[in-house]
């Protein structure tokens, strides 16, 4: 039974990422670009994503966001939240979109 709910929460999290790609195409293409090469250069310059940091601004409105999925305490300390945005990028530190809005 355990596995069975393990199995079906990763479904259900790969259909959401998938939802969030085709929302982020559709309304604005490249965000996820821009995401992308922002991760890239984080990854380059060795920062830590472990801490779930914001990485910045990504385009006008529109920041990255480093979290963990599922969620953990550190992705909801105030040093690691977004700042003056109105939508945002969150992806994982191995570079997975988890959410976009």
């Amino acid at each position: 039974m355990e596995k069975g709910l393990k199995v079906s929460g990763v479904i259900i999290l790969l259909l959401l990422a998938l939802v969030g790609w085709y929302v982020l195409l559709a309304q604005k293409p490249d965000i996820l670009a821009r995401a992308r090469v922002r991760y890239n250069q984080a990854v380059t310059q060795k920062i830590d994503l472990s801490s779930g940091p914001c990485l910045g601004i990504i385009a006008d409105g529109w920041v990255l966001d480093i979290a963990h999925l599922p969620r953990q305490p550190i992705d909801d300390l105030p040093q690691n939240q977004c700042q003056h945005f109105s939508h945002f990028v969150e992806m994982s530190p191995q570079g997975e979109v988890i959410h976009v809005e």
